[in-house]
Parts: C-alpha cells; sequence; structure tokens
C-alpha cells in the first residue's frame, strides 16, 4: 500500500483555501467559465493553484513537465515581456531637428529642460538621465559616468562643450538645492518628507515629457498595442530623444556602425540598427546610385543578344 502520508500537510490547507474562495466560485468555477478573475479572486485563488502546481511538479512526467513550463513561460512573454521586434516598420520613432527644437522650446521646467537635453545630446534612457549624481561629472576631462542600466556596467562619454557649459552654470544656479538632495542634479520635489528618492522618479519625468509635447502639439498616435489591457502607441516618448541621439550621431559620422554602436553603448550592433533612422528621400538615393551599375550591366547584355 502506497504511503500517503506525505500528502497529509496538504490536505487541511486544500481545504481551507477551497471554503475561503467558495464565496468566489473558486479556481474551478473560472476554469470552467474562463473569466477573468479580480486581483482580490487570484490572490486568494493562488494558494490552491500553488498546491496544485506543487503536486504535479512531483509527479508528471519528463515531457508533461518540460510542455507545463512552456505553457506558463509563453503565457508570461505575452503579458508582460515587450517583444524585441519592432511593431513600427519604417516610422521613424525619433524627433527630427524641428521636432526636437520645437519641443524643448515647450520645457518650462528648469529641470525636464536640461534632462531632455542629456537625453537628445548623449542618447541616455530616461532611467539614467534622472539618476544623474554630481560626483559623476569629471570636471577635469570633461565625461560623464554613465550607470548603463541594460548591460549593468559603467559607461563613460564626453560632455560636448555646450552641454557642459549648461550644465556647470545649471549647477551653480540651484547648488542649494541640489546639495540638499545628496548631490543628484534633477532632484524631486518634497523630498524627504513625502517623497523617499532623492531624484525625480522616470514615471515623473514622462509627465513633463507629455505636458510639453502636448503644448508643442506634436503628439501622435500610431496604432493600439495589443495585450490584456489594450492602449494607443504613440510615435514620440521620451526614448525618442534617444532615438534622435543615435540617429544625428550616426549622420555626422557617415553612418559608422561600429561607432554609433559605441556611442549606443549597446552590446549588439543590430540593436542600434533599430535605433537609426533614414528618412525616405535618402533611402530611394541611395537605391538609385546603387541600381546605375546594374542598369549598364543588363543594357550590354540585352544588346549582345
Amino acid at each position: 500500500m502506497k504511503n500517503t502520508s506525505e500528502f497529509l500537510p496538504y490536505t487541511e490547507p486544500v481545504l481551507e483555501v477551497q471554503n475561503t474562495i467558495s464565496d468566489f466560485g473558486g479556481l474551478w468555477a473560472h476554469l470552467k467559465s474562463d473569466t477573468k478573475p479580480t486581483r482580490r479572486e487570484t490572490k486568494l485563488m493562488w494558494p490552491e493553484a500553488k498546491l496544485i502546481l506543487e503536486f504535479l511538479g512531483r509527479h508528471l512526467p519528463k515531457q508533461r513537465l518540460i510542455r507545463a513550463l512552456t505553457v506558463l513561460s509563453d503565457h508570461r512573454k505575452r503579458r508582460f515581456l515587450r517583444s524585441r521586434i519592432p511593431k513600427y516598420g519604417s516610422l521613424n520613432k525619433g524627433f527630427t531637428e524641428d521636432e526636437l527644437v520645437k519641443f524643448l522650446n515647450c520645457v518650462d521646467d528648469h529641470k525636464a529642460l536640461l534632462l531632455f537635453t542629456f537625453q537628445a545630446v548623449l542618447g541616455l534612457r530616461i532611467s539614467e538621465a534622472v539618476q544623474i549624481h554630481v560626483k559623476d561629472i569629471n570636471l577635469k576631462t570633461r565625461e560623464l559616468k554613465i550607470h548603463n542600466v541594460k548591460c549593468d556596467r559603467l559607461d563613460v562619454l564626453p560632455i560636448p562643450p555646450q552641454l557642459f557649459e549648461q550644465t556647470i552654470k545649471y549647477i551653480s544656479d540651484w547648488e542649494d538645492e541640489i546639495v540638499r538632495h545628496e548631490g543628484y542634479l534633477f532632484y524631486s520635489e518634497f523630498y524627504p518628507r513625502n517623497n523617499k528618492t532623492p531624484h525625480i522618479r522616470t514615471d515623473y519625468a514622462r509627465v513633463y515629457f507629455t505636458k510639453a509635447l502636448n503644448k508643442a502639439k506634436l503628439d501622435e498616435t500610431y496604432a493600439i498595442s495589443t495585450g490584456s489591457q489594450p492602449k494607443l502607441m504613440h510615435r514620440l516618448t521620451t526614448h525618442s530623444l534617444r532615438h534622435y541621439a543615435i540617429t544625428n550621431f550616426a549622420k555626422k559620422n557617415n553612418g559608422n556602425v561600429m561607432l554609433t554602436s559605441k556611442f549606443a553603448r549597446h552590446r549588439k550592433i543590430n540593436t542600434t540598427m533599430v535605433y537609426v533612422y533614414t528618412q525616405k528621400e535618402e533611402l530611394y538615393r541611395s537605391i538609385d546610385l546603387l541600381q546605375d551599375g546594374t542598369l549598364e550591366k543588363i543594357r550590354k547584355l540585352q544588346e549582345i543578344e
């Protein structure tokens, strides 16, 4: 006779969970009706679901267990992971020169103006820009230390003279506030009374961005996202400043992809290519130049016949 003692500890919790969620229909009720549970229902169902997963984990054959893990992994990717493949095709997700000037002229806040300028010039991610500290700036070499959030490493980029002067003036003008906020350039409001973070949060920076974008009348939507909570997708976001910086750098360096990849601080060159935008006129002109020699060869072959 099989020893069932190992299952005895689970009997009482299972009964308790079933009694607890009986008012909400339980896990199996949702499975039968295929209805989406509320957050409270999900929280109450989790202990029972965990027991089932643990039981299946102990007793499923290897291949069935692999299939079960694949199902969970697929749902996790579908719901919570962004696709690495851009969904916007040839759409320019970066600012144009005129759009950038118009946008920056509509930024009213002094912190936000310098923050977005750093992004547009050095291609910083918004999460990197908000955390710039006075100690990250080397006054002798004009270099900025960047904590690369994607690769978990420390990068260094030179600060152009004009931006460097703008930054020094900003630090001088707001020295007291910066010191009071532990040295962070883009200090948060109401710290530490109502805000535990000394620098502004990324979501707060995005509020500044959206406000200026709407004021400049540059907001555009191009699609609706897929997923459990569809939402409008905007062409210009805070990341568009990084797109602009990388594209601008590539153009000024004759499309040197290796150099641009170093500037963008990407691990893979393919990622950099997603950021570099080529205007349709440039693309068509390049294609025409490439075709000239080919067409001439075809004509000569046709004359031979």
